[in-house]
C-alpha cells in the first residue's frame, strides 16, 4: 500500500527567511534605544544580528549584516546583559554605518 503524500506550500517552509521588519540601516540618522539583540548564523547569509529597540513608544525589530555594527553590538550586548538599555544614533560614514 502506497504512503499518501502531504502537499506542503513552499511559502510555509520559511527557507532562509529573517524574522525582522527590515534592515537596521533603514534607521540611519535616528536615535533609538536598543533593548535586546539576537545573534544568528545562516548558511546563506552568514552571521547577523536582529536588534529589538524603541523609538519613543514604538517598538521595532530590525536585522543587520554590517561588520562594523556587529562589532559594536557585541559591546552593547555586554551592557544589556548587565540590565542596562543602550541609546544610540545610527549614522553613515562614507561607505559604512556606525553607532554614536
Amino acid at each position: 500500500m502506497a504512503k499518501k503524500s502531504k502537499v506542503v506550500k513552499f511559502s510555509d517552509l520559511k527557507v532562509n527567511t529573517i524574522d525582522s521588519e527590515g534592515q537596521l540601516t533603514d534607521l540611519v540618522d535616528k536615535t533609538f534605544t536598543i533593548v535586546n539583540i539576537e545573534w544568528q548564523t545562516s548558511d546563506l547569509y552568514g552571521d547577523f544580528a536582529i536588534v529589538e529597540g524603541r523609538i519613543g513608544n514604538k517598538k521595532f525589530r530590525r536585522h543587520t549584516f554590517s561588520k562594523v555594527l556587529l562589532k559594536q553590538l557585541k559591546v552593547i550586548g555586554e551592557e544589556l546583559a548587565k540590565g542596562n538599555l543602550v541609546e544610540v544614533t545610527l549614522t553613515k560614514r562614507k561607505r559604512y554605518y556606525t553607532f554614536e
